[in-house]
């Protein structure tokens, strides 16, 4: 026997907390189409139930959006910064142990790897932080 419809009691906290996680979908599902070349998404049906309930108007839907735009970014430059730092060090220490690397056990080569990765971070970082780069071309003119 399947449910057709559910009732729930939610604060309205709760109900701005699932909004927000509908919103960072709608968004996430945008840039996806888009980058893929597919058609915009008309709608989001339940986001937009939700944003009814809350009474929520455009400004504060905007202000929202941003916020969790920013939030995203500040995601993606993490994932990317943790990965390319992870790589940087994998990177030195395969270079470092040239041929000796296959005959070094994965778990002794992963503590290299994280040791090393924990001590350059902020150097791996700096390879790839444009605003670093930017700060620094700024300076020199």
């Amino acid at each position: 026997m399947m449910i057709e419809f559910a009732g729930l009691q939610l604060s309205r906290e709760e109900l701005k907390e699932i909004h927000q996680a509908l919103l960072q979908r709608a968004m996430v599902e945008s840039e996806r189409r888009r980058e893929r070349g597919l058609e915009k998404a008309e709608s989001f049906p339940l986001l937009e139930r939700i944003e009814t309930l809350l009474g929520e108007k455009a400004p504060e839907i905007d202000k929202a959006e941003t916020g969790l735009e920013n939030e995203l970014w500040e995601f993606a430059w993490y994932a990317f910064t943790d990965e390319w730092a992870w790589y940087r060090a994998a990177q030195e220490v395969d270079e470092e142990l040239k041929n000796k690397r296959q005959e070094l056990p994965d778990a002794e080569a992963k503590k290299m790897i994280e040791s090393r990765y924990k001590k350059n971070f902020k150097k791996y970082v700096a390879e790839v932080d444009m605003r670093e780069q930017r700060t620094k071309s700024l300076k020199i003119k």
